[in-house]
């Protein structure tokens, strides 16, 4: 008769036992707000003086951020060939420079610039996807065969870098 009792103890003190207890705990992160960009090249091609032709030329600027980034303004510099913004400059032989500029868009009405000297920055519209498909900005470029840039072309290859800035 000891048994029962027991036995039955047992099964309450297992029931007893058995329970669950929670807890609650915090997963967080944060996004910064960032921006990157790559630009490709533009190359005006040959350039015969005294021909009369306009060389046009394009660039695009792709722009990534993070969703909600503030209102990102693209800028671009005079040159590092001792130009200015009304007038950009390529170096080439014998430190012979030649003229260019570039411009916000195809009526190369507006010289792309930081604001500065009559030039313009171009807002950036930034959309909930830019990671994945980012925003192209073109750049046109113009070089005329002015009597400038025939006086100063010296046979050769001309460079310039211009350095794209995006304030965000």
């Amino acid at each position: 008769m000891l048994l029962l009792p027991l036995a039955a103890s047992m099964a309450f003190s297992a029931q007893a036992l058995a329970g669950t207890a929670n807890s609650s705990f915090v997963v967080s992160a944060t996004v910064q707000a960032i921006c990157q960009m790559s630009a490709t090249a533009i190359n005006f091609g040959t350039y015969i003086p005294g021909n009369g032709t306009t060389l046009k030329a394009n660039s695009t600027i792709s722009i990534q951020c993070t969703s909600g980034t503030n209102a990102p303004t693209l800028a671009l510099n005079a040159g590092a060939s001792g130009g200015t913004m009304a007038n950009r400059l390529m170096l080439g032989p014998g430190s012979a420079k030649l003229q260019y500029n570039l411009y916000t868009s195809a009526s190369y009405g507006t010289v792309f610039g930081d604001g500065t000297g009559g030039s313009s920055t171009v807002p950036v519209t930034v959309g909930t996807a830019s990671f994945t498909t980012p925003v192209q900005i073109t750049v046109y470029g113009e070089f005329l065969d002015s009597a400038a840039n025939r006086l100063a072309a010296a046979a050769g290859s001309y460079t310039d870098t211009v350095t794209a800035t995006l304030t965000y």
